[in-house]
């Protein structure tokens, strides 16, 4: 009885201690990137491996995308290599959305599925939004991208809330799932994910978790079916999102940066299961925020093997690409 008492105290530490669980923020890693890629006009606004070489995909209708080859993403995170990379310019092969599509605004995600392709295009108007998937393929030599014209599926959004469309794609098997940018529930009264059959005649809606501010990019689906995504608020979008009272921060608190500034610059991570896309028990990841008013607007993300995630920047801040590593504790 007595090596039973003296063993409770600690039992109870310890499940106090994992429900206690708290957010942490980490430490982005900036690497050096050169050649166009530098200029944040070229709007990166989603990535994806294509086997060992990582694209990165241009929010313009310019008619090319980036790669660059892990070999060298190897040599600047674990062997400490500070040289630049100068990513590779690929041929984006695709129709002139601008005269083919109404309204047509811009590329936001890109997702590989062996050598097909997918891409999420943003139609705008004044007063409604809209997306469309595309698909085509990759050649494996040359890793040039080919749209053809006729591949393409509308997917309607949930709510019209103006400049936000459906920025993150998942591949789960034969199904693509896209995510909603804006699923706040002062916004959305039942957030959903749409998912799409690869051949694109088959559109389902799975339940997705309410959450603040933008959903901007995902990574790959693991072997749980988890992935992680890009959480960002800028101050300025307040009118816009109208978020309510983060449920995220109040559940696992706030890391030193964050707790000082009302902008979020975080990583939350979901689970596809039984047709609903849900965030799981983990507690975000914050990226730690940098000055008392630099709102750095990441738009892409891939993991990084189990050691962290890979991360790029669009237009701002202005006038070069942010491009890190950002690890994982």
């Amino acid at each position: 009885m007595r090596k039973l008492n003296i063993l409770l105290p600690f039992a109870l530490l310890i499940a106090t201690s994992c429900s206690l669980e708290q957010t942490k923020e980490s430490t982005p890693i900036m690497l050096k990137i050169g050649g166009p890629m530098k200029n944040s006009n070229e709007e990166i606004s989603g990535m994806d491996w294509y086997n060992n070489t990582l694209i990165l995909l241009p929010e313009n209708l310019n008619g090319y995308a980036f790669a660059i080859k892990k070999a060298d993403l190897d040599s600047r995170i674990i062997n400490g290599d500070t040289s630049t990379i100068t990513p590779k310019k690929i041929n984006l092969n695709t129709p002139n959305y601008k005269k083919l599509i109404p309204g047509f605004d811009s590329f936001e995600a890109i997702g590989f599925r062996g050598y097909e392709v997918y891409l999420t295009i943003e139609i705008r108007f004044p007063d409604s939004m809209s997306c469309l998937l595309a698909r085509g393929h990759i050649d494996a030599q040359t890793l040039d991208i080919t749209i053809p014209e006729q591949n393409l599926t509308k997917i309607d959004v949930p709510a019209f809330v103006d400049n936000m469309s459906y920025e993150s794609l998942v591949i789960d098997n034969d199904r693509i799932i896209a995510l909603f940018e804006a699923n706040g529930d002062s916004l959305i009264k039942d957030p959903y994910a749409t998912s799409i059959i690869s051949t694109g005649n088959d559109i389902l809606k799975y339940k997705t978790s309410s959450i603040n501010y933008r959903i901007a990019d995902a990574t790959r689906v693991d072997d749980n079916n988890c992935f992680w995504a890009i959480n960002y608020f800028f101050p300025g979008e307040r009118e816009i999102l109208k978020p309510g009272n983060d449920i995220l921060s109040s559940k696992y608190g706030k890391g030193l940066s964050h707790s000082k500034s009302e902008r979020v610059e975080r990583l939350v991570e979901y689970k596809i299961h039984n047709k609903k896309v849900l965030l799981t028990n983990t507690p975000p990841i914050e990226i730690k925020l940098e000055g008392d008013k630099t709102s750095r607007k990441w738009e892409a993300i891939a993991k990084y093997e189990d050691k962290g995630f890979l991360l790029a920047t669009d237009k701002y801040p202005k006038p070069y690409t942010l491009f890190a590593y950002l690890p994982r504790f």
